[in-house]
């Protein structure tokens, strides 16, 4: 009588930094959607940041829809435009990977304490001639500015500048050529 050989492990594939992006992306759209808890977000992003191999992430993500990311969904951009009017988005709105705005001489106020941000980084370009310029961010976000230019105005922020994990990070770029770009964390709600 015959034994067969015993049946080699396969081989576990360590984590590529690629793969490890990916899964954050779908980590992100998860909560975005409203799939997974503030809670479990966090945990499983941990977990995600510290895996070691392929089949950990793996298991974190295998009761999430397959990833949707193709070339077109990585460059989605919206562009909002007014001329002397208000661009205004607030309450609970889905935030865009790249979001485009000109204002000839509008106002300009972005809300995200209540947005979907499927996104972990998202880029806000401006064209703002002349106007108000005011972005209210989550708590634990962060903003960068510094590809930002004015020529007879202000530009001010309030909010972390260096990113961390977990929470979304803005790169805000373009110009306003006469007006005041504000960014601030938006007020804590009071419980009902």
């Amino acid at each position: 009588m015959r034994s067969t050989p015993p049946e080699c492990p396969v081989p576990r594939r360590r984590v590529s930094e690629a793969k490890r992006e990916v899964a954050v992306t779908r980590l992100n759209r998860a909560f975005a959607e409203g799939r997974l808890t503030m809670v479990e977000f966090h945990e499983r992003l941990s977990a995600v940041c510290v895996a070691t191999f392929d089949d950990e992430l793996d298991v974190l993500l295998g009761d999430l829809p397959p990833s949707e990311d193709g070339p077109d969904d990585r460059g989605e951009t919206i562009e909002l435009s007014t001329g002397s009017g208000t661009v205004k988005r607030s309450g609970v709105w889905g935030v865009p990977r790249r979001l485009r705005i000109t204002s000839d001489s509008g106002t300009v106020r972005l809300n995200l304490t209540s947005a979907r941000i499927a996104h972990p980084v998202v880029d806000i370009e401006l064209a703002v001639d002349i106007g108000t310029v005011v972005i209210t961010l989550p708590r634990g976000a962060s903003a960068n500015v510094e590809a930002l230019t004015t020529r007879d105005g202000a530009i001010s922020s309030r909010v972390a500048a260096a990113s961390t994990i977990g929470a979304v990070h803005l790169r805000v770029s373009g110009h306003v050529i006469l007006g005041t770009v504000r960014l601030r964390y938006g007020l804590p709600r009071c419980p009902r």
